[in-house]
C-alpha cells in the first residue's frame, strides 16, 4: 500500500440534532480515467450539513465543491458511483423540505464532465420519509449506475423509516 494522502484541506464532522446516528463517512468511486471521486457530508460553516465532492488523482488535495443546491436543511449520508461511460452519480439524505430532521427525502445529481459541474438536484422520493425514532437510517443506503443502450440509469437505494421497521426502497433515475 502507498502512504496515506489528505484529499481535502478542511473537514468538520456533521453535528445536528436527531434520533439517528449521523456520520461524515466518505463514499468513494473510481472514474474511468482512474480519478478518485469522494463525496462526504461536511458542516464547515456551522449551518446545515452539506454534501461535498472531491476529484483527485490520489496524490494531492482537491478543492471540494458543494453539490447540493439548497442551503436549507441538512444534507447527509451520501453515496457516489461512476457508470462505464464516466458519468458520476451521487445521492444523499436531505431535510430541505422538512422542518424536522426526523423527516427527509432522497436527492440525487450527476455529472458528465468529471465533476466540473453537476446537474440540478433531483428529488427522488415522492414524499418525505419519516425516520420516527430510528437510531440507524443511512447504513443501508447506496447508489449504482449503468448505461443501457443510450440511456444512463442510476439506482439509489435507501430504507423507509430506519433499522428495524424500514423497507429497502429504490428508484430508477435517468440522465441524458
Amino acid at each position: 500500500f502507498s502512504s496515506s494522502v489528505a484529499i481535502t484541506p478542511l473537514f468538520k464532522e456533521v453535528n445536528f440534532n436527531s434520533t439517528y446516528r449521523k456520520n461524515s463517512f466518505p463514499s468513494l468511486a473510481i472514474g474511468t480515467s482512474g480519478a478518485i471521486y469522494d463525496v462526504y457530508a461536511d458542516q464547515q460553516k456551522g449551518n446545515g450539513a452539506e454534501i461535498e465532492f472531491c476529484a483527485t488523482a490520489g496524490t494531492a488535495a482537491c478543492s471540494p465543491v458543494i453539490i447540493n443546491n439548497a442551503s436549507t436543511g441538512q444534507q447527509f449520508m451520501p453515496s457516489v458511483t461512476v457508470d462505464s461511460q464516466g458519468y458520476i452519480h451521487a445521492s444523499w439524505f436531505d431535510t430541505r423540505n422538512s422542518s424536522a430532521t426526523s423527516q427527509y427525502d432522497i436527492y440525487a445529481t450527476y455529472s458528465g464532465n468529471g465533476g466540473a459541474s453537476f446537474a440540478p438536484n433531483a428529488r427522488v422520493t415522492s414524499g418525505l420519509v419519516n425516520a420516527g425514532s430510528a437510531s440507524f437510517i443511512g447504513d443501508y443506503a447506496g447508489i449504482a449506475a449503468a448505461p443501457v443502450s443510450s440511456v444512463r440509469y442510476a439506482h439509489p437505494v435507501w430504507t423507509s423509516g430506519g433499522f428495524n421497521n424500514g423497507q429497502l426502497q429504490t428508484a430508477a433515475l435517468t440522465a441524458p
